[in-house]
């Protein structure tokens, strides 16, 4: 089962006001089951790795709002006390979820589950400032960090859960590995789908509404253009203008989104020729279905450009 919840620690705040000991946090999780493995998670795609590897004893945690992005999501002191008290957290690495680095967690419960791929990740070429969303202004600078977009890294990433939770479970590994192998063989044909639909596309020039699209562009090698736009909003006229350009000079006709865009902005890409499909990174929680049934919708969206038919993958 999967809970979005934080531990109510006012009596704590006023106890430690008034002069008195504060006696340590303890996980009403843990008073309930001694035994149960409590794992805190960054993201959706780690908590959704953990859950399909877990056994009964593991309780899957990702506490983030759904209305807000998890990269930059700033928890308040009530979620990240029960962050601490996890036996267990799964951090993406390659700078997701920048209040990890300000927050006190206990480094003994701290994986990186993208450790191992390190000398694979991309850097980004500059840093680009802007807002949108409850989480206000950000900046995508450093390093790439929708690393799961490319499934053979996600695949990285669950082997890295797979072995910190044997590490945690011992007792449980067979059962681990045999729950691994399967969600193996879902990444890999999910890789399988979304490489023919690029190979189909060759170096047709796709738009990208948003820089987060970067293991995706580099694993299928993708003619990737990227601008700045959210589907919630609509673009400004110098936004119309330089995606002008790219069309002129590049002859792009398709763009892929986070999310559905507005009416107005589909609207006018079509006069311009441009079709708009949805490809969710799917960062947070979906509104339907889970993280690979998501994944397996942004492959049927590749395809559509690519013109593969609809029953491509039976």
């Amino acid at each position: 089962m999967r809970l979005a919840s934080s531990f109510a620690l006012s009596f704590l705040i006023i106890l430690a006001a008034c002069g008195g000991s504060v006696p340590e946090p303890t996980s009403p999780l843990a008073e309930e089951a001694p035994d149960r493995l409590v794992v805190y998670t960054v993201n959706e795609p780690l908590a959704y790795f953990a859950e399909r590897l877990r056994g009964d004893e593991v309780e899957v945690i990702f506490p983030a709002p759904a209305d807000e992005d998890p990269a930059f999501w700033s928890p308040n002191a009530e979620a990240i006390a029960a962050y601490q008290q996890a036996d267990l957290i799964l951090l993406n690495g390659a700078g997701y979820a920048k209040w990890v680095e300000r927050a006190t967690l206990p480094s003994t419960k701290l994986v990186d589950t993208s450790a191992g791929f390190a000398d694979r990740l991309l850097e980004l070429s500059g840093a680009v400032t802007h807002s949108h969303g409850p989480e206000g202004e950000h900046e995508h600078q450093g390093w790439a960090f929708t690393t799961w977009l490319d499934p053979t890294l996600a695949l990285e990433q669950a082997r890295a859960v797979a072995a910190a939770l044997e590490q945690r479970r011992p007792e449980s590994a067979a059962m681990i590995q045999s729950n691994l192998a399967v969600l193996e063989a879902d990444l890999t044909a999910l890789d399988a789908r979304l490489a023919a639909a690029a190979d189909s596309i060759g170096d047709t020039p796709l738009v990208f509404s948003h820089p987060v699209y970067q293991y995706l562009i580099h694993r299928y090698q993708l003619n990737g253009l990227e601008v700045h736009w959210e589907p919630d909003v609509e673009p400004d006229g110098k936004m119309w203008s330089e995606l002008e350009h790219i069309i002129d000079h590049d002859g792009a006709q398709w763009m892929l989104w986070e999310g559905a865009p507005v009416a107005t902005t589909v609207a006018g890409l079509d006069d311009r020729g441009i079709s708009s499909v949805v490809y969710s990174p799917c960062a947070n929680v979906p509104t339907e279905g889970d993280w690979l049934t998501v994944m397996e919708a942004n492959a049927v969206a590749l395809e559509s450009i690519a013109g593969l038919p609809a029953d491509h993958a039976d």
